[in-house]
């Protein structure tokens, strides 16, 4: 398969995304519903299927402007393996990443990922609209709806999986635009190729809401997202990516309604963490925000807009050079919530950019005491000790660090950083070999290792560089005989 047919079909996995299910009683439903898991398993196993979504992840990872932001990242991998930990089904871990992009949506595929729009949680109100769409997400990956699309079309046009992949890619976006001209339209591409059907809305509309209930929110955060965004978007020449695809006609929006007020009432406190979040990406990746907006939530009588606000002003204080501004606007935030993930990160960027390595290291050091397994922690203690030129200490970080999570691509890119600051070239070449292959590049990290086995003279290592070699080269095959 060429490498435009990957790409191709790459997008085409991502768009899907939201839609709900067409009125019907719950308990019509749950009858019609089949076992989790017994549909589709002929087709793909489980194996099968997590191999191809890693694979597709890699592909997305080295085309998408996936966005690298440990706070980010550890508040929506919150909310994302608390809607997991309560729903049925799963069958591998849960991925949950940011892409920056302005445009209202979100998407799942094989393998357990599920990628959301920065765009979308400028447009959430609450928490639990945020967590409304995760969960309808997370519904459509455990009743393995791509598989069983999959299967339905080799049903109707005996093929290799490898020919239900070109049917599908029919009507798709123009093959021979770029990667990007790919990711901007996934959306609408092939929508009429790869649609779920009536069933498959039913499943993860039901899932999502039982789903969403059960893990604290309140089930009312999806009529309520999708229908103001149906009315807000209702006269408008160009509706967002989401509506374009999957219309959200009034009688989808009234069931999802009517299914809501049905299941008990969930009053669900402010999150001041979604309101951090969202402050954040308004501040730094969609902004359209500006120190009005700010000042004008900072003067609200509403104790977490007020904090927001505040945080938001700092932010950009900080992003165009008033270092000074930003600390005293950091103070009174971190006096209240001393240990709250967000203010650590802007605190840590303030006092680098201060030069005070000291200071930085030293603080960072007794939070990373205190709290060694937060990840938002130990990544800006391993930044800040490197930014120090401490390159001891922000290699045992980072390499302790990836123990645990070794697909993290930010923590490789640091630790390749350090490597190449401390003069360790056959670690260096080796750590982005690894950050290549995470990005798909087999090729280019073979290469890198073996570069890395011409810099050592150590018999171990170049064992395991040749059984590394030996791995992606396997794998890259493995990939292969998928497709």
């Amino acid at each position: 398969m060429s490498t435009k047919i990957i790409h191709t079909f790459t997008a085409c996995l991502l768009s899907f995304a939201i839609s709900f299910s067409a009125p019907g009683s719950a308990m019509q439903d749950n009858r019609r519903l089949p076992e989790i898991g017994t549909t589709g398993a002929a087709f793909m196993s489980i194996e099968r299927e997590r191999v191809v979504g890693d694979f597709y992840m890699r592909q997305v990872r080295s085309q998408a402007p996936i966005v690298h932001d440990p706070v980010l990242d550890s508040y929506l991998n919150s909310i994302g393996q608390r809607l997991v930990r309560n729903t049925g089904g799963v069958r591998y871990p849960f991925n949950f990443f940011w892409i920056n992009n302005k445009e209202i949506n979100a998407f799942a595929f094989m393998g357990g990922y599920v990628g959301v729009h920065t765009g979308l949680i400028n447009e959430a109100r609450t928490e639990s609209e945020l967590a409304a769409v995760l969960g309808h997400e997370v519904a459509h990956i455990t009743q393995r709806h791509i598989v069983r699309r999959m299967q339905e079309q080799q049903r109707s046009m005996p093929m290799t999986i490898a020919g239900i992949i070109g049917s599908i890619l029919i009507g798709m976006a123009n093959p021979e635009a770029g990667a990007a001209g790919l990711y901007a339209t996934m959306g609408m591409a092939g929508q009429s190729q790869i649609n779920y059907t009536r069933l498959y809305e039913m499943e993860a509309d039901r899932i999502g809401l039982s789903t969403l209930l059960a893990a604290g929110f309140d089930p009312r955060g999806a009529p309520d997202f999708f229908g103001r965004l149906a009315e807000k978007y209702r006269y408008v020449s160009k509706p967002p990516e989401m509506l374009m695809t999957h219309p959200l006609p009034e009688s989808r929006i009234a069931d999802t309604r009517a299914r809501a007020e049905n299941m008990q009432r969930v009053d669900v406190a402010p999150s001041l963490d979604f309101a951090l979040a969202k402050t954040r990406v308004q501040a730094r990746y969609i902004g359209n925000t500006t120190n009005s907006d700010f000042e004008s939530m900072r003067s609200s009588s509403n104790s977490i807009n007020q904090q927001a606000g505040q945080y938001g002003l700092a932010i950009l204080a900080l992003d165009n050079g008033n270092i000074d501004l930003a600390y005293k606007l950091m103070q009174p935030l971190l006096e209240r919530y001393p240990d709250d993930p967000f203010y650590i990160d802007v605190q840590t960027d303030i006092l680098l950019a201060q030069e005070d390595y000291e200071t930085v290291l030293s603080w960072l050091r007794g939070k990373y005491i205190q709290q060694p397994t937060e990840p938002v922690i130990t990544l800006n203690f391993a930044n800040a000790a490197l930014k120090a030129k401490d390159t001891e200490l922000a290699e045992k970080l980072l390499r302790d660090f990836l123990l645990k999570q070794p697909k993290h691509a930010l923590a490789l890119d640091l630790l390749t950083q350090v490597y190449e600051r401390s003069g360790k070239r056959a670690a260096m070449y080796e750590t982005r070999a690894e950050a290549l292959a995470l990005r798909g590049n087999f090729r280019l990290a073979i290469d890198q290792l073996h570069t890395a086995h011409n810099h050592t003279d150590n018999d171990l290592t170049h064992k395991r560089l040749n059984a590394r070699i030996d791995q992606m080269r396997s794998l890259e095959q493995q990939i292969k005989s998928l497709m």
